[in-house]
């Protein structure tokens, strides 16, 4: 057999095994529609894959296949298997195409109708109102740490929490040549022109910045244009575009959670945690009876932060992340527990966890 028979028939086998991919995912959607059909509240458009299933199918790989590219394949497959009879309406904050943007679409699937909310108040507002059925927000950043004011807002409004992404910021140069030579404007949202000036102004000093309202507008007019090229977040799809340099926000890759929300509640998934804001009463010892009522029915505390609330004086709330659902036994008993110690208590939401820890050894 010769060398061209040789990669013929290897393309044609690639060809046969990719379409057979294609009918397993098609099965996949049917029993999804089917399962989607016996779901409630939140987890009805949530995804079907759970992080602790995504961590089995990661241990399940085999050599030389990459443990790291099965959470992003089955993700996508997951996302768009998702088919709904009515699509989800959700609030994004900021311009179309953006980081919260990605998060959603990789939250909910391609079906998903995104709109945009001009700040985070907006978006909640929308969900309360029944304008729209969920809200991505950003809830925790690597500098500013928990968003506290979207938290008590989501508490305000009586929504919950219901789902969390974790999604790299990073952004991608990209141009219809992918040629760095012929670039000799750039198109940039003013968020994303400021997370990279300095790399800008050190490799393309003569290339004229203009701003543009949405990552999208700037994609489509790199598009349009010979010699202009588009700052875009990494990960999203904006056509045939080439990229130019990867990852060049001044400050690198930086990771950021945001939040789902819903009006509803999200059923129990089994990887869940459960968030809770508490206030404590004025006297010495308190803030341990609480924390000591959580660990006497062995709930661990994934995140406890507090900030100081200028009333009457300064009042601290503090912020939990409890493992486990709300509905789960020992979470119940605990929260019991705590009402009775606290000052305030209020139930965030309980949502699933998007990255699961791995098992801690008992190995010594």
């Amino acid at each position: 057999m010769t060398q061209r028979s040789k990669l013929e028939e290897a393309a044609q086998r690639i060809e046969e095994l990719d379409r057979e991919i294609l009918r397993t995912i098609e099965r996949r959607s049917r029993v999804v529609a089917d399962l989607l059909t016996m779901r409630s509240d939140s987890s009805k458009v949530a995804p079907i894959l759970d992080p602790a299933r995504l961590r089995a199918l990661e241990q399940s790989v085999t050599a030389p296949f990459p443990a790291t590219s099965v959470r992003n394949i089955f993700s996508a497959i997951d996302a768009a298997c998702r088919v709904y009879e009515i699509a989800p309406k959700v609030a994004c904050v900021g311009a179309e195409g953006g980081f919260p943007w990605i998060a959603a679409m990789a939250h909910f699937g391609p079906q998903a109708r995104l709109t945009r909310a001009e700040t985070v108040d907006r978006a909640l507002e929308e969900v309360a109102r029944s304008q729209a059925d969920f809200a991505v927000v950003t809830y925790e950043t690597v500098r500013e740490g928990l968003a506290f004011a979207t938290i008590q807002a989501i508490a305000a409004l009586d929504l919950k929490l219901v789902g969390e992404r974790e999604v790299t910021h990073a952004l991608s140069l990209v141009s219809k040549t992918g040629i760095a030579t012929d670039l000799d404007r750039v198109y940039a949202t003013s968020l994303h022109h400021a997370l990279a000036e300095a790399y800008l102004a050190a490799h393309h000093p003569k290339a004229t910045v203009l701003h543009v309202r949405s990552a999208i507008m700037a994609a489509d007019l790199a598009n349009e244009n010979h010699g202009a090229a588009a700052l875009v977040p990494r990960g999203a799809f904006f056509g045939d575009l080439r990229t130019i340099a990867e990852n060049v926000a001044d400050e690198g890759e930086v990771k950021i959670r945001y939040g789902v929300v819903s009006k509803l509640p999200m059923s129990r998934t089994g990887a869940d945690a459960t968030a809770v804001l508490f206030s404590v009463h004025d006297r010495p010892g308190a803030l341990h009876d609480v924390l000591q009522a959580f660990k006497e029915k062995s709930c661990n505390l994934r995140r406890i932060q507090s900030r100081a609330v200028p009333g009457e004086g300064w009042e601290y709330v503090f912020y939990v992340e409890v493992g486990g659902h709300v509905t789960d036994r020992q979470v119940v008993a605990a929260l019991e527990g705590v009402k009775q110690k606290a000052r305030m208590v209020k139930i965030v939401g309980s949502f699933p966890l998007d990255v699961v820890d791995a098992p801690v050894s008992s190995d010594r």
